[in-house]
């Protein structure tokens, strides 16, 4: 039958409680934009040194194993609540951080207090499990970014601070060994194999949360059009073939618009690359702001721009293509304190409860888009049975 020694459990404890905290620095060097991860680092670290005086109970003083020992640890779980606000970009307050230890310190000279076994589980059950709620609370706060590790964590926080509550309980109706002995009974042995455990969880749990961050940047970076912040036309393209064909298979409408700066190459040649950048920049606002939310849209060509109305039929769309056709044309755009004066052609087409594609909605708002040109630029015009002139 398989046994389960407290020395042993202890040394292993803080072989991985070590090897972890050094794994976590290595990787926060790796990422330095991820600063939790150099305070959980520095958490594991101060927490298998904690555990190492711990273990010095009945060799060393107690006033070293178990005052230091404790305010030690206690440190360490502060450390890794400031990495959880520092991920979820919260500030910190290193009173707040210190403020546990200084409590469990001051707490170590009262005599009665520092007599009782029981008491003194108690209160350090009761911070450890506190901190981990707090670093729980602080995580599932977290909101606007998609984190497959972030909610596991989470949970797993909850599921350690309860263990250490319940032995809250146990503590104060239970008779304690006293001095040393207590190193080596069943309920400390229960409480390091699941420390054990739960050092080995958060730590992989931080590491995936820190990794699925860093894939989210590069995936943001691979999709956004680094002029104008808007969606470039790969992720363009990915999210309107997808609106297109949930409002096709849902029997709901939809419009695209195609947005044409006009004469784009006659004010480069007039203002330069940075005015013509000020003109693409200043179009992208414009298409952001007039915009909903829920509708898509990018930088799909030089100075052409794609949009995804959803739940939008032809004539509402004409009506939201005319408004964006005019904030353009009312930009006040200046270079070298000249100011450039622009306007924006615009196709549009809508589903019509057609079974289409983006492709074929491009295709006729482009046919749009060139007649707009052909007829005379700045202005919105629809495909439907032909061409319909909205403006």
């Amino acid at each position: 039958m398989l046994s389960l020694e407290p020395t042993t459990l202890l040394q292993s404890l803080v072989a991985v409680t070590l090897s972890t905290g050094i794994l976590l620095l290595i990787s926060s060097r790796q990422n330095r934009s991820e600063s939790s991860l150099l305070f959980w680092g520095l958490a594991n670290l101060l927490g298998s040194l904690g555990l190492v005086l711990l273990g010095l109970r009945g060799i060393a003083p107690d006033r070293l194993s178990i005052d230091v020992a404790n305010a030690t640890l206690f440190l360490g779980y502060m450390l890794n609540w400031a990495g959880m606000r520092r991920f979820c970009n919260r500030g910190i307050s290193w009173w707040w951080i210190v403020a546990p230890s200084i409590l469990w310190l001051g707490l170590c000279q009262w005599p009665v207090f520092y007599a009782s076994v029981e008491w003194r589980i108690a209160v350090n059950s009761a911070i450890m499990g506190l901190i981990a709620l707090a670093s729980a609370g602080t995580l599932w706060s977290l909101k606007g970014e998609r984190l497959v590790s972030r909610h596991p964590a989470a949970i797993w926080l909850v599921i350690h601070a309860g263990v250490f509550l319940a032995r809250i309980p146990f503590a104060l109706t239970t008779t304690m060994p006293a001095g040393g002995q207590i190193i080596a009974s069943a309920s400390v042995t229960l409480l390091l194999f699941e420390a054990l455990f739960h050092v080995t969880i958060i730590s992989f749990l931080q590491l995936s949360m820190a990794k699925d961050r860093a894939e989210n940047r590069y995936r943001k970076a691979a999709e956004t059009d680094v002029l104008t912040g808007l969606p470039n036309r790969r992720a363009f393209f990915e999210r309107a073939e997808r609106g297109v064909a949930e409002a096709v298979a849902g029997g709901r409408e939809a419009a695209v618009l195609v947005i044409d700066i006009d004469r784009f190459k006659s004010i480069n040649d007039t203002f330069g690359h940075a005015g013509g950048d000020r003109v693409l920049t200043s179009v992208a606002e414009a298409i952001r702001s007039h915009l909903r939310s829920g509708d898509t849209f990018g930088r799909i060509g030089g100075e052409e721009f794609g949009c995804l109305l959803a739940d939008t039929a032809q004539a509402p769309a004409l009506v939201v293509a005319e408004g964006l056709r005019r904030r353009i044309a009312c930009l006040d755009i200046r270079s070298g304190g000249a100011r450039i004066r622009i306007s924006a052609s615009i196709g549009v087409s809508a589903v019509c409860a057609r079974a289409v594609t983006l492709s074929q909605l491009l295709d006729e708002a482009d046919a749009g888009l060139y007649e707009a040109k052909r007829g005379g630029r700045d202005r919105v015009i629809a495909v439907e049975a032909g061409f319909r002139r909205a403006s």
